[in-house]
């Protein structure tokens, strides 16, 4: 038990608590200690229960065995085993001289002296035979009995320290029961706060999702992804193929590579970062493959020109060491909400040939 309750006190004493944030109230500090604290307190009632049991070897254990051994041994072994051997010799001379014949001419008066003698030594054995028995039980009254008494006060004791013990850290258990109970009723006022706060904050994902097909929640704040005058979010965009795009619909060379892209409204800066899903490089790695164009114009990509849904066309501006030139970008979506999200930043506009169509409608 002492060595279960010694484990117990050392796991409080080195569990931490991982609380949310860098810093911490007083509260939070106050219950993050009290662990500490209590194995203290544990190792504190188990060091008086160590002294407790080695005190009852010397005090205890020790004066019983002496008091078997000197008293009641003695009494049983060496006292008996005299009285037993006067005994007999006593006898075997009262034989011999009941056998003595008067034909003879035996000194008698001699032979009883000897006898008188034998039966005075017997006597006295067995006398102090039985006043060494009777006094063992006697003394079994006062050493034996006060001896275990001793014990059960000093165990008495011990239950007695952990009471004064437990009075002393009372106030302590209170304080920390106390603000326990706070951090308690504090969550119970604020567990209602957290599910409606959490039940707004999925309406408000839900709306603005690049997946998002409702369209009831107009009084919502905008999309988290479009902060501003920044839209950013994940594109895939279309390499460059070498191979003749007669061959087909782009279908044959179409080689899409995961983006991160991040445009400035103001500026009309856009930022890509290739995304490796394979290789995992540090934040510095990745913002040295980081490039930046000027934005021109950004056209919505007919579905019948392309195998892939949800494309929209960019033309930027390059920077050259010799000329500065334009090029068209084709990138990809993460859905057709999303790509709503980037024409409405880019001010994109519908392709020609989509709007040759609404103007022969009217």
């Amino acid at each position: 038990l002492s060595a279960a309750q010694r484990a117990f006190a050392k796991a409080l004493k080195e569990f931490h608590f991982i609380t949310v944030g860098s810093t911490q109230t007083d509260d939070e500090r106050k219950i993050v200690e009290c662990l500490s604290k209590y194995g203290d307190f544990i190792n504190q009632i188990e060091d008086h229960r160590e002294k407790i049991v080695e005190d009852s070897e010397k005090y205890y254990i020790e004066p019983i065995k002496k008091f078997r051994v000197e008293g009641i041994g003695k009494v049983l072994h060496d006292d008996k085993k005299r009285f037993e051997k006067e005994s007999r010799n006593f006898y075997v001379s009262l034989e011999k001289y009941l056998h003595l014949s008067t034909a003879r001419k035996n000194n008698f008066e001699k032979a009883d002296e000897q006898l008188s003698a034998q039966q005075e030594i017997f006597c006295k054995c067995g006398l102090d035979y039985v006043t060494a028995i009777q006094s063992i039980q006697e003394r079994m009254k006062f050493e034996f009995v006060e001896t275990l008494s001793s014990f059960l006060y000093s165990w008495l004791t011990f239950y007695h320290v952990g009471h004064v013990t437990h009075q002393d850290f009372k106030p302590y258990l209170s304080e920390v029961q106390s603000k326990v109970q706070k951090a308690k009723q504090s969550f119970e006022e604020t567990k209602e706060h957290y599910e409606q706060l959490k039940e707004k904050m999925l309406r408000i994902h839900l709306k603005n999702a690049v997946f998002s097909e409702n369209e009831n929640d107009a009084e919502l704040p905008a999309s988290s992804n479009v902060i501003s005058n920044i839209k950013q979010g994940y594109v895939f965009l279309l390499e460059k193929s070498k191979i003749p795009k007669t061959i087909g619909r782009d279908v044959l060379s179409s080689r899409w590579t995961k983006y991160y892209c991040v445009y400035q409204k103001e500026t009309r800066i856009l930022s890509l970062m290739p995304v490796n899903s394979t290789i995992k490089s540090d934040m510095k790695d990745a913002i040295g493959q980081l490039t930046t164009y000027k934005l021109k114009s950004c056209t919505r990509r007919a579905s019948d020109s392309i195998d892939k849904r949800f494309c929209f066309d960019i033309s930027v501006a390059i920077t050259g060491e010799s000329s500065d030139r334009d090029e068209m970008i084709t990138l990809q979506a993460l859905s057709e909400e999303d790509r709503r999200q980037w024409l409405d930043a880019m001010d994109g506009r519908e392709p020609v040939r989509y709007m040759v169509h609404l103007y022969k409608l009217y």
